[in-house]
């Protein structure tokens, strides 16, 4: 990508970003700057990256084409009215603020610029997962092309409809915490069976890559499978029996929903 890419935080969600821009050769470091308040942050970032640290809103907005906004959103509005009065039509705003639509960014920075909205996976880390994005409608193709070397550099990109971002956030955002807590249940019931904890994670560890390979390739239906994998009086359908009375479906779903309640109270 040609254009320019700013920071306006040097978190951890930015630095994960970052990382993946580079790794994937989507960007190239000297085309990354990073506008960050701690000093021993701003060292870091500049060591581990080759990133190049800027210290105002007009070096950034100078610099910088697409400007990710990667601080808190208790920190969002000061950080758009200090950058707003530096930005041009050239400029692209891409928030990565959790709770925060684009209406309300839009009455901080003015309407000089175009916004998107990224819901960052939180797995950055595997290059795999979806990060949610959403664009205004005057979008050009290439700069929804130049939005999306951002998530596609850290996973896989899914354009959603704004209004189903506390949706997304819910689901996938907080679902990899889900697969550990399971996980980790899994590995213990390993060690109370008699295999080591090295050799119960494992397992489990790699079962979890396994299903989740067969799952995104097929197009069965998933009790399709664990029907072909029930044998009858065998193992699966007992551990199966034993699910379905603690009530393991509803639990999930009660879990997605609390998820959810909680992101659009946060919003």
């Amino acid at each position: 990508m040609s254009r320019t890419i700013g920071f306006i935080g040097g978190g951890n969600m930015a630095e994960g970003i970052i990382r993946g821009l580079i790794s994937s050769g989507s960007v190239k470091a000297d085309s990354i700057f990073v506008k960050e308040i701690l000093a021993e942050r701003q060292k870091y970032l500049a060591k581990k990256h080759n990133v190049n640290i800027v210290n105002d809103y007009s070096d950034l907005s100078n610099k910088a084409d697409i400007i990710v906004m990667a601080v808190r959103p208790q920190d969002a509005e000061s950080a758009c009215k200090g950058i707003a009065e530096n930005l041009d039509s050239r400029h692209i705003i891409v928030s990565i603020c959790a709770g925060i639509r684009i209406d309300k960014l839009r009455s901080w920075i003015g309407n000089n610029v175009k916004i998107a909205r990224i819901m960052p996976n939180t797995m950055i880390e595997s290059g795999r997962g979806y990060s949610a994005l959403a664009v205004e409608d005057d979008f050009s193709n290439q700069e929804r092309s130049d939005v999306r070397v951002i998530t596609d550099a850290i996973g896989r990109t899914m354009y959603l409809d704004e209004n189903k971002f506390d949706a997304f956030t819910a689901l996938s955002c907080a679902g990899p915490e889900w697969f550990i807590l399971f996980a980790v249940a899994l590995t213990d019931a390993g060690v109370e069976i008699g295999i080591s904890r090295e050799e119960a994670r494992a397992i489990v560890y790699e079962n979890m890559v396994a299903t989740g390979s067969v799952l995104a390739s097929t197009d069965k239906h998933p009790y399709q499978i664990t029907d072909e994998m029930n044998t009858p009086g065998g193992i699966g359908i007992a551990g199966f029996h034993s699910f379905q009375n603690s009530g393991l479906h509803g639990s999930v779903m009660d879990a997605i929903c609390a998820a959810y309640r909680r992101t659009t109270e946060l919003g």
